[in-house]
């Protein structure tokens, strides 16, 4: 290859960096590679012979999208049911098409946090067998016996079998050995769970009743063995005391993080705690109820969190709790994973000014990854993965839902520009 083969200027009327500073307009990004090189007015950045311009028009440029919580669960959502039994071949087939979807819809990365094909699916889009975000994955969960994911309704040495149930100090701390032998990089693990007659199990019946699932020893333990083996620990938290829990345990990530106290909600302020939202699932749900006939008393249920969630959030939003945007869905037909667009319009509609949204989707989110020196922002030194939308965000969010130029790792992944590349 010519040196300057591989050299991209893009050019948009308008820039949001992702870092959260002031929108620019009138830019030029220099890419080399699949590195950023440099950023300025659109005047001023000298072309290297042979670049390739991008006039990209009236559109914003933006950091790829950032979904800091979802799941390949690689089976119908309306049938999760399958996912204990549905063979791994098949998850994994079906999780890698979503992943395409996902990356052409302008999310570049993600973090999956429960699923048995993430680790395998992050080595298939490393090593370039399949198009996809980057991906830190979790592969298994990891519940107690009776915990969040525990599959109550088969038989317990089964669902000790599916390699997701750890008890007891020694139990957690191997079980965070064998998810770094399984491709993990990052560990999830769930500290709260429903109450012994709930109908709901896996987030109960009512958020205010959880129970949690872990004695803080135990995550303690976890939470060691995690940070010794150099990766982060995401923890499932609603409720008080499961969230309370990961405080003291120094969990790294919290999921949800809603049903909480003001005296907790004090205490995520006062330690620079990072929350992931995860709006997505519930409002998918809502959609749902209908055209795929949930029960009353599961609306209900959902319902219920969903309002719990919304109060929080804006509580906690006022606060001063930090948030990064995560959808938690899980896959079509209900829970689209390339929908994470639905979380900035969420977050924005209960609170955020859409500059704080794409702060939180973006930086924040890479965050939340541990990615947050590599990407997550449109900064010199980082690597070029790039959106572009047509009109402003900043004056209407929803407009993350028309991403229609997408660069990843430098690559063109999507390009619908409104006039032809020019070479120089």
């Amino acid at each position: 290859m010519s040196e300057g083969d591989d050299v991209k200027v893009l050019r948009a009327s308008r820039l949001l960096d992702g870092t959260g500073k002031a929108q620019r307009e009138d830019v030029a990004v220099l890419v080399e590679g699949s590195t950023i090189k440099e950023i300025g007015h659109r005047d001023e950045v000298e072309v290297p012979p042979r670049a390739e311009i991008l006039e990209l028009g009236d559109r914003t440029l933006m950091p790829g999208i950032v979904d800091a919580h979802m799941h390949f669960l690689g089976v119908p959502s309306n049938e999760l049911h399958k996912v204990p039994t549905e063979t791994e071949a098949y998850k994994a087939l079906t999780a890698a098409g979503e992943a395409r979807k996902m990356l052409e819809a302008g999310i570049t990365a993600a973090r999956c946090l429960g699923s048995s094909v993430g680790p395998q699916l992050r080595r298939a889009i490393n090593d370039g067998h399949v198009p996809g975000p980057r991906i830190v994955a979790a592969g298994e969960f990891i519940c107690s016996t009776d915990g969040t994911w525990d599959h109550i309704s088969f038989p317990l040495e089964w669902a000790k079998a599916k390699g997701m149930i750890a008890d007891g100090v020694e139990g957690v701390r191997e079980i965070v050995r064998r998810r770094k032998r399984e491709g993990a990089n990052v560990i999830k693990v769930g500290l709260s769970k429903g109450a012994v007659d709930d109908g709901y199990h896996v987030w109960g019946d009512d958020p205010y009743g959880n129970v949690a699932s872990y004695s803080l020893e135990e995550v303690l333990a976890l939470t060691n063995e995690a940070h010794l083996n150099k990766l982060k620990v995401a923890a499932h938290c609603i409720g008080d005391e499961a969230t309370r829990n990961a405080l003291d345990a120094g969990v790294d990530v919290i999921e949800h993080g809603y049903a909480i106290t003001n005296e907790t909600r004090k205490r995520l302020v006062d330690e620079n705690a990072l929350l992931v939202s995860t709006i997505c699932q519930l409002h998918y749900h809502e959609k749902a109820f209908d055209p795929y006939h949930y029960p009353d008393w599961l609306r209900q249920v959902f319902l219920r969190h969903l309002d719990a969630m919304r109060r929080d959030f804006e509580a906690s939003l006022e606060a001063g709790v930090r948030y990064a945007l995560g959808t938690d869905l899980f896959g079509e037909p209900t829970h689209p994973l390339a929908k994470v667009a639905t979380e900035f319009e969420m977050a924005v509609e209960w609170g955020m000014n859409p500059a704080h949204a794409i702060h939180a989707g973006t930086l924040i989110g890479a965050e939340a990854l541990g990615m947050e020196d590599v990407i997550g922002s449109i900064e010199v030194g980082k690597l070029a993965d790039i959106i572009a939308l047509p009109g402003d965000p900043l004056k209407d969010i929803t407009l993350l839902h028309e991403v229609d130029f997408v660069m990843h790792d430098g690559d063109l992944i999507v390009s619908k520009l409104d006039q032809p590349n020019e070479e120089r």
